[in-house]
């Protein structure tokens, strides 16, 4: 079959356009993202080791806020790469299945299968990051507030110095992330779109 007349070709691109941007976001922009945030997972480790303990300085809510979301954030932080290498392994499989393909028709079935299977999984990776860029506004507003009481906590703990490089890093990585969900915003709604497409393929007579 000539490969303007293929149908599978347009999922081909389009695997290996995503497999692109999920290669940047598991290769650099992940890597810079757990770089600088290691000051804010330092930081949350020690607060949430010694939560009980803050408490009647910085008061309940604001403790259990940074302890809750500090323990998703530190959670995401490992599911992002594990999904985005997950995924990547996926699409392989699907550009490996067409560039294989001598007949276009024999793997439809299959494409279908995978390719559903793919979005979804990019789907669940968007969903990730931004539930983290949504805990990253929520820690941020949190630890202003245990910024705070720095001066009157370093007398009990000398580490909560390290407040004010974990705001920082919370800033910095925020500025990433929101490029990042505005970019993948656009490649998903083109993704759903193709995914409604490749289960309307029909096997040629």
């Amino acid at each position: 079959m000539a490969q303007e007349n293929d149908p599978t070709q347009k999922f081909l691109e389009a695997t290996e356009r995503y497999q692109s941007l999920l290669q940047n976001l598991w290769k650099v922009v992940f890597k810079k993202v757990n770089s600088i945030l290691r000051a804010m997972t330092s930081f949350l480790t020690k607060f949430i080791a010694q939560a009980k303990d803050l408490v009647a300085t910085v008061g309940k809510a604001v403790v259990n806020k940074v302890v809750d979301i500090g323990q998703h954030i530190i959670r995401l932080i490992t599911q992002i790469p594990n999904a985005l290498k997950a995924a990547l392994r996926f699409g392989k499989k699907i550009v490996a299945l067409i560039k294989k393909a001598t007949d276009p028709n024999a793997i439809i079935s299959t494409l279908k299968k995978l390719f559903s299977r793919y979005v979804r999984m990019m789907q669940e990776i968007f969903g990730f990051i931004s539930e983290l860029l949504s805990d990253l506004d929520i820690i941020g507003t949190a630890l202003s507030v245990v910024n705070t009481f720095k001066r009157v906590l370093q007398m009990m703990f000398s580490w909560i110095a390290e407040v004010t490089r974990a705001n920082d890093a919370v800033v910095k990585s925020k500025r990433m992330l929101k490029k990042v969900v505005k970019e993948m915003k656009k490649e998903m709604k083109e993704a759903v779109k193709l995914r409604k497409e490749v289960m309307k393929l029909k096997i040629a007579a």
